[in-house]
């Protein structure tokens, strides 16, 4: 039975970073995972995000530009985007393998194992790894750490298909820019993504807000600046808005909102 100083479940970025900080310390590490080394700081999340936002806001600086002098604006197709997101991920991937390969070589006295698979607890020491193949290895470690990272939340009675109605980890999956879409949302994550789809100047963007304003943990001034920003660039934000219900219907995706004074809203997006 192989074993280690440290057992790592999951390689996203807490997993993969826990794991390079104990092999800093000496330490004999192995480091597991069902999917792909990287996780949501890899695919359907910080790298891809960032990597539009700055696509997209290198995009709306140029034409800007352009436009100010009367010229039509520049555009970028969808494919054009997805071609910088697999550059990006690739080149990430890349580094990763390389990195993995290298610390997995008998020159480091094999101080750090990589293990593709299924990690399980059967006690406080030990973890069963179930591999592609079906087969199973048992495992010793002093110490674990759980770093399985999380997942976007469904909400109740909306039916998700990724295709669709998405979270933002079908946003990636999509085949060209959506006429109009709406976000519900607006923190973090909504305001993201309704500044890169409207950045891009293909898309119609609505973002649903429940409170008051738009990222309502931050500072009141900021939280202006970023709502004033979205309304220039076409953002219909509904504040103070409470989603009653969300569905595909005739082909497109039909929203019903109501408001404390009692109004009621029933919009279409693609």
């Amino acid at each position: 039975m192989d074993k280690y100083d440290l057992c790592i479940i999951g390689a996203g970025p807490s997993g993969y970073a826990a794991a390079m900080r104990a092999v800093d310390f000496g330490k004999r590490v192995v480091l597991i995972e069902k999917d792909k080394v990287g996780g949501a700081g890899l695919y359907n999340g910080a790298l891809s995000s960032k990597t539009m936002w700055e696509l997209s806001q290198k995009l709306r600086t140029i034409n800007n530009e352009i436009e100010s002098v009367g010229r039509r604006g520049l555009e970028l197709s969808w494919e054009d985007v997805q071609k910088n997101l697999q550059a990006a991920t690739f080149d990430r991937k890349f580094q990763y393998s390389c990195h993995i390969k290298l610390l997995q070589s008998e020159a480091l006295n094999n101080i750090f194992k990589y293990e593709r698979g299924l990690g399980s607890f059967i006690d406080n020491h030990h973890i069963e790894i179930l591999k592609p193949n079906r087969t199973k290895k048992i495992i010793y470690a002093e110490n674990i750490i759980i770093a399985t990272g999380s997942k976007p939340r469904s909400l109740p009675n909306i039916d998700v298909d990724e295709k669709v109605i998405m979270t933002s980890d079908g946003v990636d999956h999509m085949s060209e820019f959506p006429k109009s879409m709406v976000i519900v949302g607006a923190g973090v994550i909504g305001c993201e993504y309704a500044t890169i789809f409207s950045n891009f100047g293909k898309t119609k963007v609505y973002l649903i807000d429940r409170s008051d304003r738009v990222l309502p943990f931050e500072d009141e001034d900021i939280s202006d600046l970023i709502s004033n920003n979205l309304k220039e660039k076409g953002v219909t934000i509904h504040s103070k808005a409470q989603l009653e219900r969300l569905e595909q219907k005739n082909g497109s995706v039909e929203y019903e909102l109501s408001y404390n004074d009692g109004r009621r809203e029933v919009i279409n997006v693609e």
